[in-house]
């Protein structure tokens, strides 16, 4: 089983903080006001909100910056199609400027039209930062749920492709997902992301783990 709260950490001082608290850190500690370029803050949620980032991005970023981001961190396994929709399932043209998106808009997002993996988008502030070689910059990530073993309870590292229908996924130490007869072709990794054991996604693209991100940027 998951812990219920999920707090994250800021990729930019390192503090640990929950959702709320973090928007608010974000605002009041890491908005340059004489930044050069004017920034959307945006949060995006999976279905199970225990996933949960904070990113900005100028507001000249189009919604494919976006789209190219998301795949990399939470969801691209074998280049499915993605969309951004909103009420009534308008579909968004990739090409949509964040400028078209004031404070307080809300729009989901989906990738795979088959085994579709959703997500929830907020813009919720603007900010101003310095020019940033990357359009979207990851603020802050929630931390990696600790998933446990169903059999002995020490931390999982498979997923059960073939058992993910109940309220939690069913997931195994290696050991034991030989003993329960898991069929191994059909187990994937553990991974920090909405996407978790679904189609082929393994987090392969994913260089994002906050343990990672400290030690390239430690000075």
């Amino acid at each position: 089983m998951a812990t219920n709260q999920q707090k994250g950490n800021c990729y930019l001082c390192g503090v640990e903080l929950g959702k709320v608290a973090m928007k608010n850190h974000i605002l009041k500690q890491h908005s340059d006001p004489a930044g050069e370029q004017e920034c959307c803050l945006i949060k995006v949620e999976g279905m199970d909100k225990r996933y949960w980032l904070l990113l900005d991005a100028p507001t000249t970023a189009s919604l494919k910056n976006l789209d190219d981001f998301l795949r990399r961190i939470w969801l691209e396994c074998c280049g499915h199609m993605s969309a951004f929709m909103g009420s009534g399932y308008q579909e968004f043209p990739m090409s949509r400027r964040l400028s078209a998106f004031t404070e307080g808009a809300r729009i989901g997002y989906e990738y795979d039209f088959g085994d579709t993996t959703e997500l929830l988008i907020s813009f919720i502030g603007r900010t101003r930062r310095k020019k940033q070689r990357e359009a979207v910059r990851l603020l802050a990530r929630n931390k990696p749920i600790e998933w446990k073993c169903a059999k002995c309870g020490k931390p999982a590292e498979l997923v059960d492709t073939e058992d993910m229908f109940g309220e939690e996924p069913s997931c195994y130490c290696e050991a034991c997902a030989k003993k329960a007869e898991v069929d191994l072709d059909m187990a994937l990794p553990i991974t920090n992301s909405p996407r978790m054991g679904v189609c082929a996604y393994e987090g392969e693209l994913d260089h994002y783990g906050f343990e990672e991100y400290a030690k390239c940027n430690k000075k």
